[in-house]
């Protein structure tokens, strides 16, 4: 049965509720954008990167790939950012050089478009069985555990460990935030995770926790001119590396789409899936020149839908157009980022929420067989303990080899299809249980 929105995947919201949802938006993807920036330039020698330059123009190439995204590649509500994967490659390719860095990631975004282009995505599509789509939904929001607990418990640099006063407000706002989703009707409904985080800010203000002087010393706006600072070289290392991490993009992508896809429109997934990950290439290519972290589509998106109801892609359009705009007025980048971590936490929480229900119930569209409780328990659970290992754990690994192990989403789909299409196979009705729900038709 299709999920009922106050507006759905093509409505245009009024232009005054599209501001605020693409308001609501931005606040929680913000954070996101501003941690992995921060975890880049951090990893090069002091002065090789300048981080204000960085942060623009990844604010500039996240909101501008997400506006392209939802009115002309996939056309779903899906927010473009940083790649994990790819900011992984970043990191361990330090050593090498920005210009090495940057010709890498326009090797990678290429190959990308020339698997488009070649038609061989249509064949990895038929992969996306029920089980498999489910256990991606699943472990989007368990992945991403240890960020959240993180942002819900405020740890940081000066609280490495956290404050249990913090965990335990964020805990009473996802509370609070999931009952007024549930209760509210109309647009006071398709406002429910913001009305939260104003209610957060609010009491996390009294308690001296927003730093208002960082919006009153920002100026109104920045242009940097340097906007190609370093020549893109070609190295044989870099190049493999980033192949390899733009394979597992081109996973996350898929995973994105198809789990979107299950509480929006499948109809247009198979075209959907052809132009984004065409679009996804095209940004690396981009991304590359300018030297900053390629985009893909964030998976976050269908708990944050679930829980204010607003599936237009139109709003998710505008929250690009406002990411943009921060890129070049710090004004508002300052006041956007004056949301805490544990609120932004505990709005995730949420929708991850959510999110987890939903996997659920994609798995729970079929006939259950005993074969089932493994090929989606071990995943999400080897996937879900991925996420918690050292980082340094697999740092003995080749670089190529570090950007799939250490992904838990990438480790999860990885060990979900070779248990639901290779060791676990089921032999006896194939077609039937992968028409049901794999074909996006």
């Amino acid at each position: 049965m299709k999920t009922e929105y106050v507006y759905d995947l093509d409505d245009r919201p009024p232009p005054k509720y599209a501001l605020i949802y693409g308001l609501q938006w931005a606040f929680i993807m913000f954070p996101a954008l501003i941690i992995a920036a921060t975890l880049v330039v951090d990893s090069f020698p002091e002065g090789e990167i300048d981080k204000i330059r960085f942060l623009q123009f990844t604010l500039l190439t996240s909101g501008f790939f997400t506006a392209l995204q939802t009115l002309w590649g996939h056309r779903y509500p899906l927010l473009e950012g940083a790649s994990t994967a790819l900011m992984l490659a970043f990191v361990l390719l330090a050593p090498l050089g920005v210009g090495a860095v940057q010709g890498g990631m326009i090797i990678g975004g290429g190959l990308l478009i020339v698997i488009v282009l070649s038609r061989q995505m249509e064949r990895v599509n038929r992969l996306f069985t029920p089980n498999v789509v489910g256990v991606i939904l699943m472990l989007i929001a368990l992945g991403l555990l240890r960020p959240l607990l993180g942002f819900m418990t405020g740890a940081g640099v000066a609280n490495s460990r956290g404050e249990g006063l913090t965990f335990l407000i964020s805990v009473i706002l996802v509370l609070f935030i999931a009952t007024i989703s549930h209760r509210l009707d109309g647009f006071w409904k398709t406002i429910s995770i913001l009305i939260g985080m104003l209610v957060g800010s609010i009491v996390f203000s009294f308690l001296g926790r927003i730093e208002w002087q960082n919006v009153a010393a920002a100026s109104w706006f920045t242009l940097s001119a340097r906007w190609v600072t370093t020549a893109p070289e070609f190295q044989w290392a870099a190049a493999i590396a980033f192949v390899c991490a733009y394979l597992a993009v081109m996973v996350n992508t898929l995973g994105s789409l198809q789990g979107i896809a299950v509480i929006t429109d499948r109809e247009r997934l198979p075209k959907a899936i052809s132009r984004g990950v065409f679009v996804t290439g095209a940004a690396g290519i981009v991304s590359g020149f300018l030297g900053v972290v390629g985009t893909v589509s964030y998976s976050m998106s269908p708990g944050v839908i679930l829980a204010n109801r607003v599936a237009s892609r139109y709003a998710v359009t505008l929250c690009g157009v406002i990411l943009v705009l921060a890129a070049f007025l710090p004004k508002l980048a300052a006041f956007i980022s004056l949301v805490p971590g544990p609120v932004v936490g505990a709005a995730l929480c949420v929708g991850l929420g959510g999110q987890v229900g939903v996997g659920i119930s994609a798995v729970a569209s079929q006939e259950i067989t005993s074969r089932d409780y493994f090929v989606v328990g071990l995943p999400v659970i080897l996937g879900t303990v991925v996420g918690f290992l050292p980082k340094d754990l697999f740092t003995p690994l080749p670089p190529s080899l570090q950007v799939f192990v250490a992904n838990s989403l990438i480790m999860g789909i990885f060990l979900v299809l070779v248990l639901e299409h290779l060791l676990l196979r089921n032999k006896k009705a194939p077609s039937k249980r992968e028409s049901r729900f794999g074909s996006g038709n």
